[in-house]
């Protein structure tokens, strides 16, 4: 499973604006400003929209933001469980995925 690495866009970002005010910056993107805000303090994921505009500007591609996860806390005890329980375990991480996208999905409607 591939996770966006937040931290990585939010410094990217910082970087990227330099030394315009977010105002300025946010016009360039054409997003509000306190979009911007919110984006550079890691308190919103962006839209694939933002990000690619946010790429196009810098040398970073959208795909250099997903990292494959390494240290998943459920593969320490999928080696203790039986085939039962790891069954149950994929498909109650498959529904928490679907509940995480329709939430981001909610979100990115709401800004």
């Amino acid at each position: 499973m591939k996770s966006f690495n937040l931290e990585k866009f939010c410094n990217d970002l910082v970087s990227l604006r330099g030394e315009k005010t977010q105002a300025i910056f946010a016009k360039e993107l054409n997003i509000n400003r306190s979009t911007l805000s919110l984006l550079e303090s890691g308190k919103q994921v962006p839209s694939l929209e933002i990000l690619n505009k946010v790429c196009n500007l810098g040398t970073v591609q959208p795909n250099e933001y997903f990292l494959e996860n390494q240290n998943d806390g459920l593969l320490y005890l999928m080696g203790t469980l039986d085939d039962n329980d790891k069954e149950k375990i994929d498909e109650m991480m498959e529904r928490i995925n679907i509940k995480e996208k329709y939430e981001m999905l909610s979100r990115r409607c709401m800004s």
